[in-house]
């Protein structure tokens, strides 16, 4: 029998649906007062842009910060087989080595980084499955023991297949300047990967931004937002003119060199951005994202165009040894491009063209450098 309160009942359970789906729709509640983002300009400080009611930043760049100085005190290291005369070149300790990217044996200097409980290894290629990731870790691992055998040889003039100087860098026998491979390589596994395929993806943008982190200034999202500012510099205006100081550190400081009129416009992305955060705008905040993802990969694939094409043009052994070296890296780093569905095939076979040779760079010629880069502009729509 059909009850005379069923209607009403039909009624009352649609209401309840109804309900459901607006509340499902609804953005988050407002966490702050929002903000004019036409009020920020390329001289607003980010680090000091963003405050609470009380008037406290809740910006904090803190592991990203610390993990941008590990990389500088590592790579002020290596850099010591490439000194200029009259210092002397060194002889590095590949314990030391080890120790700085996987931060053991306490090698830092920078206050606080040994204890931190951070490290440049297990911060590399975090957007990768598991194997992936070990697969770059050991590549860079690999890479530091050639470092550390080559420069046994460092007070040695390098020959075809003996590791040695031309000029003031150190090569192995192969002819490749192993400390740069290892730089750019971890541009792109450590600090363009973090920022692009970690803390700005789409799916990132969706934490949390109604509430902040317990004992925090900030929610989760405005501090992945902060934290890849951090792996781009630390400094709270970011220098986007290659000419001006203070010079920014890898990642920024090669878009400002290599991508230069973009820089400008990634700086203020991650203001706008961070300002579209506060405001609760995701597709703001999603369209600002873009926009740095996109000039940060460009910045990597231009960087490996130029120094191929330095090495093509260079006369002098030691310029196209240096200029290779970075751009060996560069092409390694380029499989974290994803936004430009760049990946370790693409990277890795542009590799092997340019190092398979009898007597690997020493052998490479002006046309095995073209294909590679022809690829990579092609894959970049670079003109």
């Amino acid at each position: 029998m059909f009850s005379k309160y069923a209607p009403l009942a039909l009624l009352a359970l649609a209401f309840s649906f109804t309900s459901c789906d607006k509340n499902d729709n609804e953005p988050a509640p407002a966490l702050r007062t929002k903000i004019d983002a036409s009020t920020l300009t390329a001289t607003s400080r980010y680090t000091e842009a963003f405050k609470d009611a009380s008037g406290q930043t809740t910006v904090d760049l803190g592991t990203s910060t610390q993990r941008l100085d590990m990389f500088t005190e590592f790579n002020s290291y290596m850099a010591l087989v490439a000194v200029a005369s009259p210092a002397t070149p060194s002889t590095l300790d590949v314990a030391k080595l080890r120790g700085l990217y996987a931060n053991t044996g306490n090698y830092f200097t920078g206050t606080g980084l040994n204890a931190s409980g951070l490290s440049l290894r297990s911060t590399t290629a975090a957007s990768f499955a598991g194997t992936q990731a070990e697969s770059v870790r050991g590549y860079i691992d690999n890479n530091i023991t050639k470092l550390a055998t080559a420069s046994q040889s460092v007070n040695q003039v390098a020959t075809p297949g003996s590791a040695g100087r031309l000029g003031r860098y150190l090569v192995d026998g192969n002819g490749i300047e192993v400390n740069q491979v290892i730089q750019k390589a971890l541009i792109g596994a450590l600090l363009l990967d973090q920022m692009n395929n970690v803390l700005l993806t789409d799916n990132a943008l969706k934490a949390n931004n109604s509430q902040v982190v317990n004992g925090k200034a900030y929610s989760e999202l405005e501090h992945n937002w902060d934290l890849a500012y951090g792996y781009l510099t630390s400094n709270a205006i970011m220098t986007t003119d290659i000419a001006l100081t203070p010079r920014e550190r890898f990642l920024a400081g090669y878009l400002n060199e290599k991508n230069g009129p973009a820089s400008p416009g990634v700086y203020m992305a991650f203001l706008k951005g961070r300002a579209a955060i506060v405001n609760n705008d995701a597709a703001g905040v999603k369209a600002q994202a873009d926009i740095i993802r996109t000039e940060l990969e460009k910045t990597i694939a231009l960087s490996a165009v130029s120094y191929l094409s330095n090495w093509k043009a260079a006369a002098d052994p030691a310029v196209k040894a240096h200029a290779l070296g970075e751009g060996l890296g560069f092409i390694y780093s380029l499989r974290f491009c994803s936004k430009y569905s760049a990946d370790a095939a693409f990277s890795d076979n542009l590799l092997t063209g340019l190092t398979s040779g009898t007597n690997g760079a020493w052998s490479l010629t002006n046309t095995q450098a073209d294909v590679a880069i022809n690829a990579i502009k092609t894959k970049f729509s670079i003109q």
